[in-house]
């Protein structure tokens, strides 16, 4: 009797070792729900992608509403030139001389090269909340005497801010205003899901929420400042 139960439980340690790292695996098995509320908050993260760069000048500043408008420079087409190339060209088929080619030539050169002119437009661009704004140089401080005080390098590096990579030094939002020459860097929402259908064209009736979902997809892809590096102050008024 005592033999038979030795076998036994000689049997059921081996069994037990077996059946050990299944039944922890199972007791250990993840759980979907957890892992997907886990996931959760990175799904509903906005995904930001980079849309550009603009330089301008600051026309205005809307603190209230974060929201600043810039001029910046576009290029327009110039009708004289667009004649003066014309004119241009037809002297070039006409010319039956060396000079003459070489002097149609010319006159098309210089009309290729004021074929555009620089012109301005204005911008009205919405601003992160947490939007970096940056200054190019470190504001000035003056001295009992009223003479720019040198800053030493310690001053240099507070100012700078604890971000060694990012440019300039550090500003806020208030310390942008008019006038200002400013580098704004743009990002928007990358685009996520089918896109709205068109909206058809006048003459051709909408389905209802076309025209709804058209405009919301438009407000939400605008793009967004990202960024504020300040690079220039306005000359202080006489």
């Amino acid at each position: 009797m005592r033999f038979a139960i030795r076998w036994v439980a000689a049997l059921a340690v081996p069994a037990m070792l077996l059946a050990g790292p299944s039944a922890w695996a199972q007791k250990k098995k993840p759980n979907p729900d957890k892992d997907k509320d886990a996931d959760a908050p990175a799904e509903k993260a906005e995904k930001m992608i980079r849309a550009g760069v603009l330089v301008g000048k600051v026309a205005a500043v809307y603190e209230d509403k974060r929201k600043i408008r810039l001029q910046v420079p576009v290029p327009k087409l110039n009708p004289g030139a667009i004649n003066g190339v014309a004119q241009a060209q037809m002297q070039m088929a006409r010319a039956r001389t060396v000079a003459a080619m070489i002097q149609a030539q010319q006159a098309l050169a210089r009309a290729q090269a004021s074929l555009y002119t620089t012109g301005h437009q204005d911008v009205e661009l919405q601003v992160l909340d947490d939007a970096i704004v940056r200054t190019a140089r470190p504001r000035e401080e003056f001295d009992e005497k009223g003479k720019v005080k040198k800053l030493t390098r310690a001053e240099l590096k507070e100012l700078k801010g604890p971000d060694p990579k990012l440019p300039g030094f550090k500003a806020e939002f208030g310390d942008v205003s008019a006038d200002q020459l400013i580098q704004v860097t743009l990002v928007r929402k990358k685009a996520a899901g089918p896109a709205p259908k068109p909206v058809p064209r006048k003459g051709k009736k909408a389905k209802d929420g076309d025209a709804e979902a058209a405009a919301d997809l438009l407000a939400d892809n605008l793009p967004q400042v990202s960024m504020i590096m300040i690079l220039l102050d306005p000359p202080p008024a006489k």
